[in-house]
């Protein structure tokens, strides 16, 4: 090839300062190499880390201030047009940054070049991210404070009723519901503490490259901080360019807060069964069959449990695409990008449809009841009320256990046994076993040596609300406390 031929593939630059690939546009292969939803998304970021540069560059007097404030506004004008719903990327662009160009351009001339002065794509595309990242992470840490904060309230709804618990999928002991909403808030809080981390390490301005200039003097890195709200900047050049650990983080945090969603789901789906009979869903929340009309399916319940494993698969992508990457910069990186907006959407997407359904479902408090008194308790308070009659607590133990499939091979419950298939057991049993199992656990005083039947439960319960509601009220005004 001859000095200055050029192939199809190469890049061109026009009058406007921009670059494009003359077979990447033609042949649509762009929409691959850079995702259409991604640079939109980037967009209203990519203006505001444009600015914020111009602007430092008039400050540090690099150019004249007039020019700076003068392509500071029709930067401004563009972010405007951009939030009215104007569309002003083309397939023609490079990218979002160079179309900014062309935009700069067509308006202002050659003002608009000075965009391109002391820049590196690289810091800008870390810096946009974070931008994004930043915004994203408190919308989202707003919509679980609301998320406990219904937690919260259910559980004070709900502090009297009582229901079984399970253990190895076998009735236990017997809870207040109140436990299980405040047991899920406990696990959102723990999410919440966990994206509050992120967003502390997230208020690092990845400008680091540091371009020097032919005086000796370097880039304000710290007022360009200060224009978009970062507190502090990254001082090593190769890990403000290459660091993504904020991704990984981010898709750490969501994986388990679908963890979390899918359990709660799962839970409120087995006791929506017919089975169980514990809850009943609002008409907006199921779909009939379409040949069974008396048959109802639980469709969002199941989204709900399943679609988390989206986000485990995206996690995995992330990991994937940064394992055995060099420390610098990479197209790798950006590859990472898709699955992590498409993960938020998704974490977006759980929360608010668990704040929808909640505060709809109708509990049957009667089932609740009679289910929170299964044999193995009033086993486990019959062996106690043999051991105080001087049965040792083997003995005891077996004697319960024949008791326990006596009553499972005729299905009924200990209370329903008479005195005569009582002594058939065991002589030591006289009417007193019917206080011992007939009343469920939070109402019995302590008399078999078992703390958890203290009479004041319902007050243990009032007291967790109140730290719940503490906690959630600091962690608010956490968020209202950050930089903007």
């Amino acid at each position: 090839m001859r000095q200055g031929e050029k192939t199809a593939g190469d890049s061109v630059e026009d009058q406007s300062g921009s670059t494009h690939t003359g077979t990447m546009h033609s042949t649509g292969v762009r929409n691959l190499w850079q995702s259409p939803r991604v640079e939109k998304i980037l967009l209203p970021y990519t203006l505001r880390s444009t600015e914020a540069h111009v602007r430092m560059l008039g400050d540090s007097q690099l150019i004249e201030p007039e020019v700076a404030e003068r392509v500071a506004a029709a930067i401004i004008e563009l972010a405007e047009k951009n939030r009215a719903g104007e569309v002003f990327l083309t397939a023609e662009d490079e990218d979002v940054t160079s179309a900014i160009q062309r935009h700069l351009y067509y308006t202002l001339g050659e003002d608009a070049r000075v965009v391109k002065q002391f820049f590196t794509p690289r810091d800008q595309f870390s810096t946009d991210i974070r931008l994004w990242m930043k915004e994203t992470v408190v919308g989202i840490s707003l919509s679980l404070l609301r998320l406990r904060n219904l937690f919260v309230a259910l559980a004070e709804r709900d502090r009297e009723t009582i229901m079984p618990s399970y253990v190895h999928q076998k009735k236990s002991r017997s809870i207040s519901l109140a436990d299980f909403w405040l047991a899920n808030e406990m696990r959102f809080a723990r999410d919440f503490n966990r994206l509050e981390e992120l967003r502390e390490r997230l208020e690092t301005l990845p400008l680091s490259e540091a371009v020097q200039l032919s005086s000796g003097k370097f880039i304000e890195r710290s007022r360009i901080g200060l224009y978009l709200g970062f507190e502090t900047v990254v001082e090593n050049t190769l890990d403000a360019a290459s660091d993504r650990d904020h991704l990984l983080e981010f898709a750490a945090f969501a994986s388990l807060l679908g963890v979390h969603v899918s359990q709660l789901a799962s839970d409120l789906m087995t006791w929506s069964m017919h089975e169980f009979g514990f809850i009943r869903l609002p008409r907006p929340f199921f779909f009939k069959d379409q040949e069974i009309s008396n048959k109802k399916h639980q469709e969002l319940l199941g989204i709900m449990r399943s679609r988390p494993a989206a986000i485990f698969g995206r996690m995995q992508e992330i990991l994937s695409a940064m394992k055995g990457l060099s420390i610098n910069y990479s197209q790798d990186i950006e590859e990472c990008l898709p699955g992590v907006i498409e993960t938020a959407d998704h974490v977006t997407f759980l929360v608010e449809m668990s704040l929808a359904l909640l505060p709809q479902l109708e509990f049957d408090v009667d089932s609740l009841r009679d289910a929170a008194n299964p044999v193995v308790v009033s086993g486990e308070s019959a062996i106690d009320y043999l051991v105080n009659r001087d049965v040792r607590r083997p003995a005891a133990e077996k004697i319960i256990e024949q008791v326990m499939q006596y009553c499972k091979d005729r299905r009924k419950q200990p209370i329903d046994m008479t005195m005569n298939e009582w002594n058939l057991f065991s002589q030591a049993f006289d009417e007193g076993v019917y206080d011992a199992v007939a009343i469920t656990e939070l109402e019995q005083p302590v008399v078999y040596n078992n703390e958890w039947l203290s009479p004041d439960v319902s007050q243990r319960i009032v007291l967790n609300v109140e730290r719940a509601r503490k906690d959630i009220e600091r962690d608010r005004a956490a968020i209202t406390a950050f930089p903007d």
